[in-house]
C-alpha cells in the first residue's frame, strides 16, 4: 500500500496501531461490527450536527458524546485487527 507518510518508527502507541489496523480493514474490506460501529458513529455525528443547527444544545451534546463513544470503540476494534495481523508479518520473517 502507497503511502503518503512514512511509516512510524514503532506502533508502541494505542493510537498508531489502531491507524494501522485502520490502514489493513481498509484495504482487506472484510464486513464485519466495525463497519456497523462505523455506520453508527457516522448516524451520531450527523444527529450532532442537525442538533447543533437547531441549537438544542443537550441533543448536540449527547450526539457528540456518542460520536466520540462510538470512535473509541472503532480504534479498540482496529488495534484487535492489527494485532493478528503483526503477529503473521513477525512469523514470516
Amino acid at each position: 500500500m502507497d503511502r503518503p507518510l512514512p511509516a512510524p518508527a514503532d506502533d508502541s502507541a494505542w493510537s498508531t496501531r489502531a491507524m494501522l489496523g485502520e490502514e489493513q480493514w481498509i484495504a482487506d474490506r472484510p464486513r464485519d461490527a466495525a463497519l456497523a460501529v462505523q455506520a453508527a458513529g457516522s448516524a451520531a455525528m450527523v444527529a450532532a450536527l442537525v442538533a447543533a443547527y437547531r441549537r438544542r444544545p443537550a441533543a448536540a451534546v449527547a450526539a457528540t458524546a456518542a460520536t466520540m463513544g462510538l470512535t473509541m470503540v472503532y480504534w479498540r476494534q482496529m488495534v484487535r485487527y492489527y494485532e493478528p495481523g503483526r503477529a503473521a508479518e513477525a512469523t514470516e520473517v
